[in-house]
């Protein structure tokens, strides 16, 4: 009796054994099949964390893995590429990029094309046919928006200053060539010199000093990029010219909306960081279930001013992540 009841309880030991390897094998195959999506942004700065945000939305809605990365700064396009090689290696199912450079990632591109894994561009374009997908804002048509709110501000006559980060930035060149075919028809409004002064307010700052030190008269400048816009502002406030020159910036850093409430700049060209990452993922997933996707995805562009940056649209994308 006591050898059967032994050998009984051994069975059922056995049986319960048997049913957790079940449970968790079924467990761990879920996991496995979930599809792994990275994302690799330019930085981690502001703007790269609401694109964040707006990514891990998509992959909760869309059950997938999310895994970020990003270099330490968006000049470092070397470790970007080896981030993507690791990520490849590592097995991922898809990829959402944004590109430090618009030519050197698209052997990057082409890489993961050849394995399999589609690649969505998001917020920076990529020099390259592979690319699934662009989901980002039509910078050109930025450049002729910003072109336009200056010239109201200035009663469509005057001198400017262009001020980009880097030379050959290619979202910062397409908003030049915006400005400029904006005015072009236009002798009134007049580009008498554009200048790069790096990804530092510091830098910037210093570059605006010596543009407005060399000009005889500027009516406004046109910051390209959140760290040209802060200089810019930095530099208007102290030699105290807020108002006299108007200042018309990119983007919408808590710096740049700081300077936007006190009238040291005027209006900001913001984008929707969180739509990249929401969309960018979804085009990813898309993708990867074999769907037909768009080829370009214009997450838009709206100016705002210290008015309208209360108006409860422009808050939504100013401050998603407290909708």
């Amino acid at each position: 009796m006591k050898s059967r009841v032994l050998r009984m309880a051994v069975l059922i030991l056995f049986c319960c054994a048997l049913a957790a390897c079940a449970r968790q094998g079924e467990i761990r195959t879920v996991a496995e099949s979930q599809k792994q999506i990275v994302l690799i942004a330019q930085s981690n700065g502001e703007f790269w964390s609401t694109v964040k945000m707006g990514a891990e939305a998509a992959a909760k809605e869309f059950d997938v893995k999310l895994t970020f990365d990003a270099p330490a700064d968006e000049t470092d396009t070397k470790t970007q590429i080896e981030l993507v090689n690791k990520y490849l290696a590592y097995g991922a199912d898809g990829l959402v990029l944004a590109a430090n450079d618009y030519k050197k990632l698209s052997p990057s591109v082409a890489k993961a094309d050849r394995l399999g894994v589609p690649v969505v561009a998001i917020e920076s374009d990529i020099d390259t046919g592979k690319v699934r997908s662009f989901v980002g804002t039509d910078n050109y048509q930025a450049g002729r928006q910003a072109a336009g709110k200056m010239k109201e501000l200035v009663g469509k006559r005057g001198r400017f200053l262009i001020l980009g980060s880097a030379a050959g930035t290619r979202n910062v060149d397409r908003r030049e060539q915006g400005i400029r075919d904006e005015w072009a028809n236009d002798p009134a409004m007049q580009v008498v010199a554009t200048a790069q002064c790096g990804l530092s307010s510091a830098s910037c700052s210093r570059k605006t000093q010596e543009l407005l030190t060399g000009q005889e008269r500027i009516d406004g400048i046109l910051a390209l990029s959140s760290s040209a816009a802060t200089g810019a502002a930095v530099q208007i406030q102290k030699m105290k010219l807020a108002g006299q020159i108007k200042l018309v910036a990119f983007d919408n850093s808590p710096d740049e909306l700081e300077w936007l409430q006190e009238g040291i700049i005027q209006a900001t060209v913001i984008q929707n960081p969180f739509s990249m990452g929401y969309l960018g993922v979804k085009t990813a997933v898309e993708s990867l279930d074999g769907k037909s996707v768009e080829k370009r995805i214009d997450t838009g562009a709206k100016v705002i001013d210290a008015q309208s940056m209360f108006w409860s649209d422009n808050q939504k994308m100013l401050f998603p992540f407290v909708q």
